[in-house]
């Protein structure tokens, strides 16, 4: 057989054939895409002929100079447009939402209210930002909300994932692109985060973290760890500003412990500073509370913390985990925490036990652990004793409340479910009575965990297989058969 390079092609191209070089005859030819030339083949004869054969450089100063590159390019959109297409969805559609958001997405991200909502709304058919804004608000609140819609709140044939893929991608695309000149603004870094927290959702966590970090880099460049920047701004700017860092904070260190990712932002120097007219736009005493109260608790993943979370596990010590043991059993803190709204204490209540087990994790990768220690943190059982504490909250409040909190409240509870299942699996069998006490905490666990939307496929099957290790060890256990399989 020939080689391919023997081989002759059937035509040249106007170009490569007027310059009497070799073509390779494809739709665009490999000299063409070299030089960045117009590749076309014409069949008319007196063109192609020797006689009419031009200098190389000729002809291509002549296809380079004002002649398009390709005749099937799409041009290139406007940066700006005086009206942007009107969205599919009517306007009432998304005031309609408005309060679900106040009520599931604004207590824990306390920077745009509803009456900037409402001016978002209206703006969204003539300025890219805010149509921007209001498709990713959108998306947030139907995510947050998704287990108390019913079907009819949505669009005919729609489910709500779809729904939210549709919005993230109008979200997404009606964005100005950053370009020379660029200025980023507090609206459009909430923008990024949204997007951040229904990606995470949708389990798309690489795009989640990419969104995030273009959050971080905004508040960055607005200067909002800067207390030069914060000094020239109103109390009411200022402190929604501060708001907005301990929101990619709180964030950023979430991810950093589920995902082994580093953390870029340190705490801000201060707490949100009390605003009264923050107060009146919607910031009650409690959801400021509640705020600062979920700041604190994530200020505990400190730098030490994520460094040995992520790094080398060998420098945990003993005295390191009963120093941070003793931040997380706060007697103050229960008591602080008992006076806020049962969405913001299931929050809280749940992150702190999900902490504890991040600790005992710790702990156990440096073989600190014994039966008979003298810190909770370093007990072989501790986990067992988490599984009581939080069934025993949980039972006292709706499973909703639980749900509303999305993906970053999924996260948790698998890990907490996970780690008492390995504790029933691997530690000595104990009682009868005790073991039955333990697997029902777990099938306790199960009902919530199972029950979130947005679990995914991956995280489900781990879990099951522990389910099925458990039932067939503990088969003379009856409450055992009750775990799915």
């Amino acid at each position: 057989m020939a080689s391919p390079t023997s081989q002759r092609v059937p035509k040249a191209c106007d170009a490569c054939n007027r310059r009497k070089v070799r073509c390779n005859g494809q739709h665009r030819c490999q000299q063409c895409e070299h030089l960045d030339l117009l590749c076309t083949y014409t069949e008319n004869h007196s063109a192609r002929s020797r006689k009419h054969a031009l200098r190389r450089g000729t002809v291509i100063s002549k296809y380079k100079s004002g002649t398009p590159k390709s005749t099937t390019r799409t041009p290139l959109l406007p940066l700006t447009t005086s009206r942007l297409p009107t969205s599919r969805l009517p306007t009432s559609y998304f005031s309609s939402l408005l309060p679900d958001y106040m009520t599931y997405v604004y207590p824990f991200s306390p920077i745009i209210t509803d009456t900037e909502v409402r001016h978002s709304i209206s703006k969204m058919d003539t300025e890219r930002e805010h149509a921007a804004f209001v498709y990713a608000f959108t998306a947030v609140t139907l995510d947050l909300t998704r287990a108390s819609q019913s079907q009819s709140t949505l669009t005919p044939s729609t489910s709500t994932s779809t729904q939210i893929t549709e919005l993230l991608r109008q979200s997404v695309e009606t964005q100005q692109p950053l370009v020379i000149g660029f200025r980023p603004s507090i609206l459009r870094a909430m923008t990024s985060i949204f997007i951040q927290m229904c990606a995470m959702s949708l389990g798309q966590y690489d795009l989640g973290f990419f969104y995030l970090r273009e959050a971080i880099s905004m508040i960055q460049i607005l200067g909002v760890d800067k207390a030069s920047t914060l000094s020239d701004l109103d109390i009411t700017e200022r402190a929604r500003r501060q708001r907005l860092y301990w929101q990619c904070f709180i964030h950023e260190r979430f991810m950093s412990i589920v995902y082994f990712s580093p953390v870029t932002l340190p705490p801000h120097a201060q707490f949100p500073e009390e605003d009264p007219l923050s107060v009146e736009l919607g910031l009650g005493s409690g959801i400021q509370q509640g705020w600062t109260q979920v700041i604190k608790t994530f200020c505990m993943l400190d730098a030490s913390f994520i460094s040995l979370w992520i790094g080398d596990r060998s420098r945990v010590t003993a005295s390191w985990v009963e120093a941070k043991h003793r931040e997380l059993d706060d007697a103050l803190w229960e008591l602080e925490v008992s006076t806020l709204s049962e969405l913001q204490q299931a929050d809280l209540v749940v992150t702190r036990q999900w902490m504890r087990t991040l600790l005992w994790q710790m702990a156990m990768s440096n073989c600190l652990l014994s039966s008979h220690a003298s810190c909770p943190s370093l007990e072989l059982e501790m986990p067992l004793q988490l599984s009581s504490q939080l069934r025993r909250f949980l039972t006292k409040i709706s499973q909703n409340t639980i749900r509303v909190h999305g993906s970053s409240m999924i996260s948790k509870l698998l890990e907490i479910i996970n780690t008492i299942a390995d504790v029933v699996i691997h530690v000595p069998q104990a009682t009868r009575e005790e073991t039955t006490c333990r697997i029902d905490d777990i099938v306790f666990m199960q009902g919530v965990v199972l029950s979130f939307h947005n679990l995914q496929v991956m995280s489900k099957n781990i879990l099951l297989d522990k389910f099925r290790v458990i039932r067939a060890r503990f088969s003379h256990i009856e409450v055992a058969s009750q775990l799915a399989v």
